[in-house]
């Protein structure tokens, strides 16, 4: 494979992130065409799965795409956008279907708290689905079997806040300033993933011109949120 003329430490980098991020939505289509194999399920069940599975591609094919654009996040430029005027409520139901097979597999529920009134946010909707996928995905990674991960939004002035609450161990108080630095990982967790999603996760938010953060309590469960601009 070409490495674009990267230093063989960076092109280990480029490498774990493309993979990191093909991860989810290739698992997606894996336990998608398992469902379908199942012949006795409804016809609009079955159409409802390759929805999923056409989307979950889509998905793939922009993120190896990013790979001509990953050496920005450490050259402290941001990542490319294409922000327009999009329904937040359309985004975060798309990503929840996404992911919903995946949880479906560990007995979880991913439910959903919108707001009762529509609101139109500024962002680059399949950017927001790759925060939402990185998000939601290490979620259900982290909560246990037959657990919950509880999507949530709500308006605040001129941005709208967005939170992935999941019901895992926890990142203790000393760890929650390193979430977001390449590679790190929570203690006794190395084994699930290599460490890089929350990365792209915070420059894609910031090139939205919004925030993430993270708030834990050990033994409870941890919250992810950021804020992305309310359209005009």
């Amino acid at each position: 494979m070409r490495t674009l003329g990267l230093s063989p430490r960076r092109s280990g980098e480029v490498l774990a992130i493309v993979s990191h991020d093909l991860r989810t939505p290739l698992s997606t289509i894996a336990l998608g065409t398992t469902l379908l194999e199942d012949a006795s399920q409804p016809a609009a069940d079955r159409t409802h799965v390759i929805e999923i599975i056409k989307r979950a591609a889509d998905r793939m094919e922009r993120l190896i795409k990013d790979l001509q654009e990953v050496g920005r996040l450490d050259s402290g430029r941001t990542l490319r956008v294409d922000a327009r005027s999009v329904d937040l409520a359309a985004l975060l139901c798309e990503a929840c279907e996404a992911l919903h097979v995946q949880a479906g597999a560990k007995g979880q529920q991913v439910s959903c708290d919108l707001p009762d009134f529509p609101i139109a946010v500024c962002a680059d909707p399949d950017r927001i689905c790759q925060v939402l996928g990185n998000l939601i995905g290490n979620a259900i990674k982290f909560t246990p079997r037959g657990g919950r991960v509880t999507l949530a939004a709500r308006r605040e002035g001129r941005e709208v806040q967005v939170s992935v609450t999941d019901q895992g161990p926890g990142i203790p108080a000393s760890d929650l300033a390193s979430v977001f630095e390449p590679y790190w990982q929570a203690p006794g967790t190395a084994r699930l993933g290599a460490g890089i999603g929350l990365k792209i996760a915070k420059g894609l938010v910031e090139a939205h011109g919004g925030r993430i953060w993270a708030q834990s309590e050990v033994g409870v469960g941890t919250t992810f949120a950021f804020t992305l601009p309310v359209a005009d």
